[in-house]
């Protein structure tokens, strides 16, 4: 039977939420990540993964599909070993109703990367189909490596294959198009740059509603003086480019304005636009973050509709204090961040009712550390990463441009996950390329939001002594431990910025919360949370956070962009 609670305190004019989580369960010994993959009327759908080595440049994982009810009980869980042997599991991956499961093979003889497909049967979690081979990657050349990525277009209604073939000369991409049936949809086409692999990345690729596709890219140099070696690159622009169906680039859009420095951005479609943000800064080393630039772009053109840009200083700053239960066990960090460092992400594009765009943005740092410890004889290594997610910045750009109003609303949460024994990595920032698996941590830190009607809700953990705290200019307490946290929910009003926090449950009652990994369907928030044992299985709950149906006429909600 799962377990229901329903908050019953009520701030004026905000409908509350009912928050509901299923019975505890255990995940199967050396799982690495569940995650929820979607949520229809029939159920939810998880994956657990279990890491595994690859033949080709990234590791790969196997995985168990898990099926629970409605009322978040277990209906099944299949690992698929029997029928994968041969292949390798890539991926679950939904279309319209249906749900297939992806594999590889990789044939040295042939240097090929064959991808295979097999629908799903929802209802059982058994194979429908027999396998199908949908695609063949071929090596031009014995040296070059070879990455995919699966993906859905804009509207959701074709699957988009996008590989990349990196060698010494330069990157060269192929994509391809198939319907919800795994039929091709018009050619496939290539495109190719005149980067050097070493001081390229793709960041991200965007496919229209227009059929175009957008390239973002990354561009690095080596530091003056130093050796060409990958730790002395440092990113330098972006590079964003607009190709047709037959792959030849229709326009290279500008983005540095002024003497500026972009230093991180995202590009997402929302309606029939194209919105570029992006944090700047005015020096070239980009430590800093002086600025926001936000442009709105025609996808069939790529010409630039609205531009806008607004300065950001040190005011905005949260100041910290640590946990009272971590104070007398952590030393200060000669490295943390004493100005506007250059650590801001875009985490979420919304528009608004009123045809403008809300933005959200969090400050995110990461570093890796490796701590030396000696017993007796023995001489051993811990590699920990450290995550901090801090302070949440929101943004509202109207129709014409103009910035309405800018918020920030203080947070700092920070987790360690022991990466492994005996490991020793130097410090670094990692930068996100589109064709990396994507990485679950941090887990319990971050925040995911969710838009209904005129509002957009954000949920994360919080230390309990923060409560009261909306704006900058109070120190704020770290939070750490997340089991003794509480998870919040800020309602933020898209036209007129106003917005409220609210307690919505305690970390306590059940296993830590992870809302950033949560799901959204409609105005419905799935999520997991965990409970880690050294010597025995994890724990695991499912839940799920119900909005209240936005007023007629006030649109619904829509999928988070994490």
């Amino acid at each position: 039977m799962a377990a229901t609670l329903v908050f019953a305190s009520y701030v004026q004019g905000v409908a509350q939420e009912k928050v509901s989580w299923g019975d505890e369960f255990k995940m199967s010994r050396g799982s690495t990540d569940l995650s929820i993959l979607q949520a229809d009327p029939t159920g939810i759908y998880l994956e657990e993964s279990h890491e595994v080595r690859a033949a080709f440049r990234y590791p790969r994982k196997s995985s168990t599909l898990v099926k629970l009810t409605s009322q978040m009980t277990e209906q099944y869980r299949n690992d698929f070993d029997h029928e994968l042997k041969g292949k390798q599991f890539d991926r679950f991956f939904f279309i319209k109703d249906k749900l297939y499961i992806f594999a590889t093979d990789y044939s040295k003889r042939d240097r090929s990367l064959y991808l295979y497909a097999a629908e799903v049967d929802k209802g059982s979690g058994n194979l429908k189909t027999n396998w199908q081979q949908v695609n063949t990657w071929e090596k031009v050349e014995k040296t070059e490596n070879i990455d995919y990525a699966i993906a859905l277009n804009e509207d959701s209604t074709k699957i988009i294959l996008t590989a990349t073939f990196t060698d010494k000369a330069q990157n060269r991409y192929e994509i391809k198009m198939m319907d919800a049936a795994l039929r091709p949809v018009g050619k496939t086409f290539s495109i190719t740059n005149e980067f050097d692999p070493k001081t390229f990345q793709v960041q991200d690729f965007v496919y229209t509603s227009t059929g175009n596709a957008v390239l973002v890219g990354r561009i690095y140099a080596y530091e003056e003086g130093k050796k060409k070696k990958d730790k002395n690159l440092v990113f330098q622009n972006y590079n964003i480019r607009l190709y047709d169906l037959q792959g030849k680039m229709i326009k290279e859009i500008v983005t540095d304005i002024d003497g500026k420095y972009l230093v991180r951005g995202k590009v997402k479609q929302l309606k029939n636009e194209l919105v570029l943000a992006a944090f700047y800064s005015n020096e070239k080393k980009k430590r800093e973050i002086n600025g926001m630039l936000v442009q709105r772009i025609d996808p069939m053109t790529g010409n630039v509709l609205v531009s806008t840009k607004m300065d950001l200083n040190t005011s905005l700053i949260s100041q910290v204090e640590d946990d009272d239960a971590e104070k007398s066990s952590r030393k200060k960090d000669d490295d943390e961040d004493q100005g506007l460092a250059a650590n801001l992400l875009f985490r979420n594009f919304y528009a608004s009712p009123d045809n403008g765009l809300i933005l959200l943005a969090e400050k995110f740092d990461t570093r890796i550390l490796t701590y030396y410890s000696t017993m007796g004889q023995t001489y051993e290594t811990t590699t920990k990463e450290l995550y901090t997610c801090g302070d949440i910045y929101m943004a509202k750009i109207s129709a014409a441009g103009k910035i309405d109003w800018l918020h920030v609303l203080p947070k700092n949460q920070l987790e360690e996950q022991i990466l492994g024994v005996g490991m020793s990595m130097v410090n670094m920032f990692p930068t996100s390329s589109y064709f990396e698996p994507v990485d679950s941590r941090p887990f319990f830190a971050g925040f995911s939001s969710l838009a209904a009607g005129h509002t957009v809700k954000l949920f994360f953990n919080d230390n309990e002594k923060n409560a009261d705290i909306l704006q900058p200019g109070k120190k704020i307490k770290r939070t750490v431990n997340f089991s003794r946290s509480t998870c919040y929910v800020v309602d933020l009003d898209m036209v007129t910025g106003r917005y409220t926090r609210r307690a919505l449950y305690n970390n306590r009652d059940i296993p830590a919360s992870m809302p950033r990994l949560g799901a959204v369907l409609n105005n419905t928030m799935y999520l997991t949370g965990k409970e880690d044992h050294s010597m025995g299985k994890s724990k695991i709950v499912v839940g799920k956070i119900t909005c209240p149906d936005p007023a007629p006429g006030s649109g619904g909600g829509r999928l988070a962009v994490q």
